[in-house]
């Protein structure tokens, strides 16, 4: 009988296992180091580096200067998680983070868009401000959840998962392992936040988390065959938790325990709703090529 030998070169090794267990390993190593009060402060960094580890293994370091939308992505994660860290840790105002947010969004939709507004398309600029305008709408929509708990990851692992079965219908392997990557490390950070809180979510996570989303389905629409409106139910998702908290929990349970699981009720329809409408395009972007 054959030994069965584990290929750590699989995708869902390095998409899945890889990032989930770095991000298990990483929030309470960081807690350990920075100490109590910094290290809860930033614990949510786990998840970037995570996610940036897991990167470079499946696709190698990225090239500088960053020329096509695959390359310019692991560098707005780097960035994301820098400017998020950066937050956390001065702690500025609600305008000043306002401000910070749109124009992060900004830079991110004119970085990957900009060789498509450059070529005349008529249509992107459209596009882009649609595409951003939504994204800040649903970075609202998390950013009023609960900080403690895991509300805020709920929402952002079934969004990413979305992107990951969107993905991977539009024939784009490069993004479904960039969605699944976020899904896990997202997961990872947020299996230590139930069924009881132990680490505020805040501005790291909702940077790589929440921002990141918006970056790879920028790219989704941006390199490949998906109709724009096939991702319209995706926003729906940072919605979950208004509607959880409306929600009535049995006396016995917690809310920060019981709300995560309504969150992923709720927003598990429009995420199956985004996998279902995105249609196959006739070819594939070859991402892995550009």
């Amino acid at each position: 009988m054959e030994a069965t030998v584990l290929d750590f070169n699989h995708p869902l090794i390095q998409s899945v296992l890889l990032p989930l267990a770095l991000a298990l390993a990483l929030t309470p190593s960081l807690l350990w180091v920075l100490g109590a009060r910094w290290g809860n402060r930033l614990a949510a960094a786990s998840i970037g580096l995570a996610l940036l580890v897991a990167l470079m293994l499946t696709f190698g370091v990225p090239a500088w200067p960053a020329r096509s939308g695959m390359q310019k992505l692991p560098l707005i994660f780097v960035l994301l998680l820098t400017g998020g860290m950066v937050v956390d840790i001065i702690k500025p105002g609600r305008i000043a983070v306002t401000l910070t947010t749109i124009a992060a969004i900004v830079v991110i939709a004119l970085w990957l868009g900009w060789p498509q507004l450059t070529s005349g398309d008529t249509g992107m600029l459209l596009l882009l401000t649609s595409a951003s305008l939504l994204a800040l709408i649903s970075l609202y929509g998390l950013a009023a959840a609960q900080p403690d708990g895991a509300n805020r990851s709920a929402m952002i692992v079934l969004a990413a998962l979305g992107l990951a079965g969107a993905s991977f219908n539009a024939s784009s392997l490069a993004l479904f392992e960039v969605a699944l990557a976020l899904a896990a490390a997202v997961g990872g950070f947020a299996l230590w936040n139930w069924p009881k809180p132990r680490l505020p979510f805040v501005a790291t996570g909702i940077s790589v988390g929440g921002l990141g989303c918006f970056a790879v389905a920028l790219l989704l629409l941006l390199l490949t065959q998906i109709r724009p409106w096939m991702l319209l139910p995706l926003p729906l998702i940072f919605a979950a938790d208004a509607v959880a908290r409306r929600l009535p929990v049995p006396a016995r349970f917690r809310r920060t325990t019981i709300e995560p699981l309504y969150i992923a009720a709720i927003g598990l329809i429009p995420a199956v709703m985004v996998v279902l409408l995105a249609q196959i395009p006739t070819s594939s972007d070859d991402l892995y090529y550009r």
